[in-house]
C-alpha cells in the first residue's frame, strides 16, 4: 500500500459522501423520488468517486446501486454492482462492508430460488459478523436464513431462526429503517408459521404486530409487507377477530400493492399479486385468481425468480 494516494486506503467511505448515497435511498424509500433519478444521482455520485480515486466511496456507490436494483427486480444488474462493491471493499480492508454484501448478495441469490448459495452467503455473513462483533449483519443474517427455510418447509428451523434474531433485534442500541424491515420481516415469517400450523389467532397478533411495526417506520416497503400478511392472515380466518379492520382480504392486498409501486418494487408487486391469487382462489372467485398468476408468473419469469414463477405456473394449474 505504499505510495497509493491517501484516499485509495480510506476503509470507509467518507462521511460526506455516505451521507450523500443514503439520503438518494432514504428519498426513494420513502416514495418521495422517482427510481429514474435516484439511479442517475446515484451513478453520478459512483463517477464522482471514480474521477477522486477514492476505492470507498466508489464501493459505497457500486453497493446502493445493487440495492436499489435488487429491490426494482433487476437481479443480476444487483449481483454485478455487488461483486464490485465486495471487491472494492475487500481492497481497502473493510470486512464489515464485505459481510454486508454477502448478506444483500444472498437476497439476490433467494429471489431467483437459489436457496443453497442464499444460505452459504447468509452463513458466512454470519460468521463474519460473529468475529467482528456486528449485532446487527448477525441478526440480518439469521433473519434472513429463517426466509430461506421458511421458503423451502423447514418451518421448526424457521421457527428458531426467527427467534433467535428476534432477541439479537431486541439488543440493537436504538431503532431505525433496518430494525423495522427486519421486525416485519420477523412477523411475516412467524405468521405465515402460525397459518401452516392452523394457529390462526397466533397468525392474527403477529400480522398485527407487523402492521404496528410498519406504521411505526412509514416506508413503503414496510407498510407492503405488512398489508400482505394481514390480507392472507385474515383469508385464513374468513374474516378479521377485532373490530375496526376490514373482514375484506383484497383491501389488505390493494395498500400492499399501493406501497410497492410507489416505490416501483417489481419483486415485491409479483409476490402480492401471488399473495392475492391464492386468496382470490380459496373465496372461489378462481378466473380472477388465474388472471393474477399469469400476470404475477409474467413479472417472475421477466425477472429471473425461478422458484417464484415455477410456484406461480403450479398454482395456476391448480385453479384452471
Amino acid at each position: 500500500m505504499i505510495g497509493l494516494p491517501q484516499n485509495q486506503t480510506d476503509v470507509e467511505p467518507t462521511p460526506e459522501f455516505n451521507q450523500r448515497c443514503l439520503d438518494l435511498v432514504r428519498a426513494w424509500e420513502s416514495g418521495e423520488l422517482p427510481v429514474k433519478d435516484a439511479v442517475a444521482q446515484l451513478q453520478q455520485l459512483h463517477q464522482d468517486a471514480l474521477n477522486a480515486n477514492h476505492l470507498a466511496n466508489q464501493g459505497r456507490a457500486e453497493h446502493l446501486m445493487g440495492y436499489l436494483q435488487h429491490y426494482r427486480g433487476n437481479l443480476d444488474v444487483s449481483i454485478r454492482h455487488y461483486e464490485r462493491a465486495r471487491a472494492l471493499y475487500l481492497r481497502v480492508g473493510n470486512r464489515v462492508r464485505a459481510a454486508a454484501i454477502d448478506l444483500n448478495q444472498g437476497e439476490n441469490y433467494r429471489f431467483k430460488g437459489d436457496f443453497a448459495r442464499a444460505r452459504r452467503l447468509y452463513r458466512a455473513a454470519y460468521d463474519a459478523a460473529t468475529e467482528l462483533n456486528e449485532l446487527r449483519i448477525q441478526t440480518i443474517a439469521l433473519v434472513n436464513e429463517g426466509l430461506v427455510l421458511l421458503a423451502t418447509g423447514q418451518h421448526d428451523d424457521a421457527r428458531a431462526a426467527f427467534q433467535e434474531g428476534y432477541q439479537l433485534a431486541c439488543e440493537w442500541p436504538e431503532p431505525n429503517s433496518n430494525l423495522y424491515g427486519i421486525l416485519c420481516e420477523v412477523h411475516h415469517g412467524m405468521a405465515t408459521i402460525h397459518m401452516h400450523a392452523h394457529q390462526h389467532s397466533e397468525a392474527w397478533e403477529e400480522a398485527l404486530r407487523g402492521l404496528e411495526t410498519a406504521s411505526q417506520s412509514k416506508q413503503p416497503f414496510h407498510l407492503g409487507f405488512a398489508n400482505r400478511i394481514m390480507g392472507e392472515v385474515v383469508t385464513a380466518l374468513g374474516g378479521a377477530p377485532e373490530e375496526g379492520f376490514s373482514a375484506d382480504p383484497d383491501d389488505y392486498f390493494r395498500a400492499a400493492l399501493e406501497a410497492f409501486r410507489e416505490v416501483n418494487a417489481e419483486a415485491e408487486l409479483a409476490r402480492t399479486m401471488f399473495a392475492q391469487a391464492k386468496s382470490l382462489s380459496t373465496r372461489g372467485r378462481r378466473t380472477t385468481a388465474a388472471r393474477k398468476l399469469q400476470q404475477a408468473m409474467i413479472i417472475f419469469t421477466q425477472l429471473g425468480m425461478v422458484d417464484d414463477a415455477a410456484r406461480a405456473a403450479e398454482a395456476q394449474l391448480a385453479v384452471l
